[in-house]
């Protein structure tokens, strides 16, 4: 399971979705004269460096919050709210929206602020080559953009209310843990100890299986098992349950069923069975790895049993399982384990830190802030819609051969989840 909180825009493997606000200190005056690419200062009033709060004295001005801001609203729409003018006058989990959307991009803004000054206090820097991959992801992000809603990289990133100097020191903060996590793991501070691991297992609700699968037939066409295959893959592992559960150790019999009748997975080249130790995973259904999700059925099974317990046939759209709890204590969960400290010192860290906020933040207005950004879109959109129209007016011959123009340009509205 991927345990690490920071998000990074779709750079450098975003662990989630947004940007870094709190990557760098600035000064603590706005610019006499706001430039005149400086969309923060034409969305809210205030200049791109103007300071909005600080973290643990640590500046974070209308340039890096915005973009938070921005992620807190498309998300708080994704989910259902802001449906309308009207929503914004209603409270998201007890709270009044605007108070609850700005709280949240400022929470995210501490989070990457102490980050920052934690990985400067133990000279965690991000390598040169470090910064040459996040240059060259963003370049790939721009290239696909360009390609596919015909955006080019400053567009995009004005919808965004940020600018690429921002953007790309949004991903310091990802480096930053992240040498920081490998600095630590080599130093032995992120070495569990046994109890560390079952505390881990405890918060985290994590368990794990190994399964006997008999699987329904397949057929050449593609076609489902037909009701007489299952009732005969039910029999079968019934009957196999039966004999393992009648052994005088049913854990040895459940082991020797499994590596000679489990249709799982298995080597091509061993016939050995990929997953012999079974699958650790979350109550969720993830696996602890992060690599994929286990079905419900599953999932249901085999946190219901107590460990050494093994369950009667489940059904599945792959067969019938026959489960065996383990103790979740293995190298699954171990390798986890680095994650997840770290993620709780994340917690910890954003937790202790002390925001002080200035008077241009309390004024800030998040719905005013978002109807410009979504008329900036708009108005964009109109002008690349009138532009095809005049293009297909000029080139009458080759109309048939250029897209529709409403389709030239994609239905998008801004938002800070590029690519995740």
């Amino acid at each position: 399971m991927n345990w690490k909180k920071l998000l990074c825009a779709g750079l450098s493997g975003a662990l989630l979705t947004g940007a870094l606000a709190g990557c760098g200190t600035t000064d603590s005056q706005p610019s006499a004269t706001p430039a005149a690419d400086d969309i923060a200062y034409q969305a809210t009033g205030l200049p791109r460096d103007t300071v909005l709060f600080t973290v643990d004295g640590r500046e974070v001005t209308t340039d890096q919050y915005l973009y938070w801001l921005l992620t807190s609203i498309s998300t708080a729409k994704n989910a259902g709210y802001l449906a309308d003018d009207s929503a914004w006058e209603e409270e998201i989990e007890g709270t009044p929206t605007a108070d609850y959307l700005k709280q949240n991009a400022q929470d995210i803004s501490k989070l990457y602020a102490a980050v920052a000054n934690h990985a400067e206090a133990a000279g965690a820097t991000v390598t040169e080559e470090q910064r040459a991959e996040a240059e060259e992801q963003l370049e790939q992000m721009g290239s696909m953009y360009e390609m596919y809603y015909g955006l080019t990289m400053q567009e995009w990133l004005d919808q965004q209310c940020i600018t690429r100097e921002s953007y790309l020191s949004l991903n310091d903060a990802y480096y930053q843990v992240q040498n920081l996590q490998s600095s630590m793991e080599e130093s032995g501070e992120l070495t569990p100890t046994d109890e560390d691991i079952q505390n881990m297992i405890d918060s985290e609700g994590i368990y794990n299986c190994k399964h006997i699968l008999i699987a329904f037939p397949t057929h050449e066409d593609g076609s489902a098992a037909t009701d007489e295959e299952k009732a005969a893959t039910k029999e079968e592992a019934d009957a196999l349950y039966a004999q393992i559960t009648a052994a005088s150790d049913p854990i040895a019999a459940f082991d020797t069923a499994m590596n000679e009748q489990s249709d799982d997975g298995r080597d091509e080249t061993t016939g050995e069975l990929l997953k012999p130790n079974g699958y650790t995973f979350l109550s969720t259904g993830s696996l602890v790895d992060g690599t994929s999700s286990l079905v419900s059925e599953f999932v249901t099974a085999g946190t219901a049993l107590d460990v050494g317990e093994i369950s009667q046939p489940v059904e599945t759209s792959r067969g019938y399982h026959i489960l065996l709890r383990q103790d979740a204590d293995n190298e699954d969960t171990r390798a986890a384990y680095p994650n997840y400290a770290m993620n709780k010192l994340l917690d910890q860290w954003a937790e202790e830190a002390k925001v002080e906020t200035t008077e241009a933040y309390d004024k800030l207005d998040p719905k005013a802030f978002y109807d410009f950004m979504m008329n900036m879109v708009l108005e964009w959109q109109e002008e690349q819609q009138a532009e095809a129209e005049a293009q297909a007016s000029a080139s009458p011959a080759v109309e048939t051969e250029s897209p529709a123009p409403e389709t030239e340009s994609p239905a998008a509205e801004p938002t800070a989840s590029p690519a995740a």
